[in-house]
């Protein structure tokens, strides 16, 4: 008996494409949602001693708060923090000019202000 694959019906996973996770927790909330227990118990019992009660009302808050923040697309959030590329930012008009470098490079910098802009 041979096997046509035009008409043999493909069997798909149903779960193909979709986010993983633990039922409604996206599986990258997890690290997340642990470190800030941790966090709040070192601080708010260990070093507070405000108890247990008061730990998971603040640990439930700060959970609730960073899914609200990262929600279903994280990085339109957590993206904000990456660094731009390139090096000459103007904001504003002005040059940035750091405060390490030496007074020659500084004075260059600022005349030649008008090839960045």
């Amino acid at each position: 008996m041979s096997v046509d694959p035009d008409k043999e019906v493909v069997k798909v996973n149903k779960i193909l494409g979709k986010q993983a996770g633990f039922g409604p927790v996206p599986a990258n909330q997890i690290l997340p949602w642990f470190a800030m227990i941790i966090i709040s118990y070192f601080i708010f019992d260990g070093l507070l001693g405000w108890g247990i009660p008061k730990v998971a009302v603040i640990s439930f808050w700060l959970i609730l708060s960073w899914w609200f923040v990262t929600g279903k697309d994280p990085d339109k959030f957590i993206n904000r923090f990456r660094k731009p590329k390139g090096r000459n930012w103007a904001t504003g008009g002005a040059l940035y000019v750091s405060p390490l470098l030496n007074v020659s490079k500084r004075k260059q910098l600022k005349r030649n202000k008008s090839d960045y802009q």
